[in-house]
């Protein structure tokens, strides 16, 4: 397996495919670009589009408002492809099948941004043999899979763009298309689209008998229900849905899944104030992902406990979750798990009369609170205490 293109080129090639598919030349986005704040000229938007230049922001918004392409999207378009330079060389040195191997245990333990660069390493190789036979179908397989490390690291928009092209393929067979719709609803929650998803949700289920359809669909589909309910503020029945994906993934055997489910059945009962059964399921969802190395499951059950620990009147316990709970997270850049444990410290230090605690994270959860989901409710009432501030 060989890396072929260097940073930026990538990105340089999607921004080039765009302008042409506006029918724009080079010429016509420099005139276009006059009156931004930041003229685009064609010599650097050539550079730009080679991989020989690296684009600023004010110029990557003028592009989005040319090409009427989400700044946000341009934005992670490119962060990706920036990430490819954390792929270590001995990675790009291996067969595609080792490397997806390593792929795939990079994602049980939470690493996506190393597993993202290993699957746009093989996406490129396979990009060369298109004409094999079996190759269309692997691309596709491969992609839904980059999609969904794209989610975890917050890339919404543009991991729900790429959801759409997956299922702009006619060809596109009921297993992968189920596939795409679970991505596409879930993007679409975590950008606030609530009934978009819902209607995802719909139109996955009436595959669901079919003869192709993946074992684990139904489990798949029952745990985006739980989110949506969990994100809407409608805990009981996120906690019913969960606990229902959780037998599912039993039966089939999926334990990465099922403890996924457990871990997220834990919370919803925190959320409904049954505390005792939620730290039952917490505690037993952590044993599992400390025994599995499911480093993911391992940081989101401690920052669970944390929130519970702290509503439960223990600042201590829940000084010690959240500290345990930052030291996967802050270096696999696990962003909204990282606010609410540096939320739950804050909190500790506050009620310690801890002014340095105080001032620490409350730094933390300024530099954050731009970059996590609005329907955490930890945002919304750090938010709160800002507009309180300001008035």
């Amino acid at each position: 397996m060989e890396q072929h293109e260097g940073a930026g080129r990538r990105f340089g090639t999607y921004l080039r495919k765009v302008r042409e598919g506006r029918r724009l030349s080079l010429d016509a986005v420099e005139e276009m670009s006059t009156g931004y704040a930041e003229r685009v000229t064609k010599s650097h938007l050539s550079r730009i589009e080679n991989g020989q230049a690296v684009p600023s922001f004010t110029r990557l918004y003028t592009l989005s408002r040319i090409y009427g392409v989400p700044v946000s999207s341009l934005a992670e378009r490119f962060e990706v492809d920036l990430r490819r330079q954390q792929l270590p060389p001995e990675v790009a040195r291996k067969s595609e099948e080792d490397a997806l191997t390593d792929a795939a245990r990079l994602r049980m333990a939470g690493r996506y941004a190393e597993a993202l660069a290993v699957y746009e390493a093989v996406l490129d190789s396979l990009g060369d043999r298109r004409a094999e036979a079996g190759t269309a179908e692997r691309i596709s397989d491969l992609r839904l899979q980059r999609i969904n490390c794209l989610w975890h690291l917050g890339c919404y928009g543009l991991a729900k763009d790429e959801c759409e092209e997956v299922l702009s393929d006619p060809h596109l067979p009921t297993d992968r298309e189920l596939l795409a719709l679970q991505n596409f609803a879930m993007c679409c929650v975590s950008l606030g689209r609530f009934t978009v998803a819902l209607m995802a949700l719909e139109r996955a289920e009436k595959h669901l008998g079919a003869p192709d359809a993946p074992v684990r669909m139904a489990a798949d589909l029952t745990a985006i229900r739980g989110f949506i309910h969990s994100v809407t503020g409608a805990p009981a029945k996120a906690a019913e849905s969960f606990s229902a994906a959780m037998d599912l993934y039993r039966e089939i055997g999926n334990s990465f899944e099922a403890c996924r489910c457990q871990i997220n059945l834990g919370y919803a009962l925190l959320e409904s104030s049954e505390a005792a059964r939620s730290r039952t399921h917490l505690d037993a969802g952590l044993a599992i992902a400390e025994s599995a190395g499911y480093d993911r499951h391992k940081a989101l059950a401690l920052g669970h406990l944390a929130l519970l620990s702290l509503r439960g009147g223990d600042p201590g316990a829940a000084e010690t979750y959240a500290l345990r709970s930052n030291t996967i997270a802050r270096p696999r850049e696990f962003t909204s798990l990282l606010f609410r444990n540096c939320y739950c410290l804050w909190k500790v230090a506050k009620a310690r009369g801890d002014e340095a605690g105080v001032r620490a994270n409350e730094r933390t959860l300024r530099t954050y609170v731009n970059r996590v989901e609005d329907y955490i409710p930890e945002v919304q009432e750090f938010r709160a205490y800002l507009a309180g501030e300001r008035a």
